[in-house]
């Protein structure tokens, strides 16, 4: 892994440079981002040039280098939990092995991976050693969200925050990851709002592509159906119970490119770009204040099943309402 291999990121990459030339390395480094933002990328590449043999650090060459790709370096430890959280039993044993000295080089350095879920009592036995850590001992928290740690930690790491790419760097990484079209890459890199794993998960995921052709065909259906038609579709919701309020945010995306057209804005910002003849037809079908309706109806349903609403009846409701609109459009057969 080389710094060209971190697409997007050559800002970041020549911050964690001049740290490196500068010699002011601190015990404790923060890495923020979402899931999927590249934190264990980056997190690796810095720890790579901390603990590189050669003279270009990351040299990509020394023993060291080809341990860290293999993920098999001595003093590299990552403390990761299968749980929902991360206790005090993990932390304690990485206070038990960061007074011992490295394998092989200056260095050990610790990852803790979704460190904001770490519970209370793993934060304040890590505190005790953020304050006095070994000279050669440097920690990697990974978090998507500082909220989740205490000001206390947060006081003693210094942030690096991993800043979302543009659609097309990530398209970019989605094609060299997956065998998908570039036209389709740049279509999971723009629902991806940003961050290189979603995007690849997405592009990967066949239930995924299911459900999002499924869903546009149920919005171009419901504005062809009667009454009696639309309530067709709620056994379909029914079996994707889990997946609703996913299947709601495509409809609600789709609809949000229907207005982006409608308002003769560039095809560029355009999400769904390989749904551009369903999104024209639907843009011809309802006016601007429908579209905006409809969407409304559809936050409003999504809280309402987010609150234990009752299932079948919020659906039933909300497909009526985007039918109706649909209706009033084929009557009035209005484009404004």
């Amino acid at each position: 892994m080389d710094s060209f291999d971190i697409i997007g990121q050559s800002a970041l990459i020549r911050r964690l440079k001049r740290i490196m030339d500068s010699g002011r390395i601190v015990h404790s480094y923060i890495f923020i981002g979402p899931t999927g933002a590249g934190k264990k990328t980056i997190s690796k590449y810095f720890a790579k040039m901390l603990l590189c043999d050669g003279g270009k650090k990351p040299c990509n060459m020394c023993k060291s280098c080809r341990q860290l790709e293999s993920s098999n370096h001595p003093d590299i430890i990552r403390i990761v939990s299968q749980s929902k959280t991360i206790g005090i039993d993990p932390i304690r044993e990485l206070r038990g092995d960061i007074s011992i000295k490295p394998f092989q080089g200056q260095k050990k350095i610790y990852i803790i991976e979704k460190g904001d879920t770490m519970t209370p009592q793993a934060q304040n036995a890590l505190l005790k050693t953020l304050e006095e850590p070994p000279d050669h001992a440097i920690i990697f928290i990974l978090v998507e969200n500082l909220a989740g740690l205490l000001p206390t930690i947060v006081s003693r790491c210094q942030i690096i925050r991993i800043p979302p790419l543009s659609a097309q760097q990530v398209a970019q990484i989605i094609k060299s990851r997956t065998r998908v079209a570039p036209d389709e890459a740049l279509v999971f890199a723009r629902l991806s709002q940003g961050i290189p794993g979603k995007g690849i998960e997405l592009a990967l995921s066949q239930e995924y592509h299911q459900m999002r052709d499924e869903s546009l065909e149920i919005l171009t259906k419901l504005t062809e159906s009667s009454t009696a038609q639309a309530m067709g579709y709620v056994d379909y919701f029914l079996d994707k119970r889990d997946n609703a309020i996913e299947i709601l945010d495509m409809i609600e995306l789709f609809l949000r490119d229907v207005l982006v057209l409608k308002e003769g804005k560039l095809r560029e910002i355009i999400i769904n770009i390989d749904k551009i003849p369903f999104i024209e037809s639907l843009a011809n079908t309802f006016t601007t204040r429908d579209i905006q309706c409809i969407i409304e109806n559809i936050e409003q349903s999504k809280k309402m099943l987010m609150s234990h609403a009752n299932f079948q009846l919020t659906i039933e409701n909300l497909l009526m309402k985007i039918q109706g609109s649909g209706e009033y459009a084929r009557s009035s057969r209005s484009t404004v």
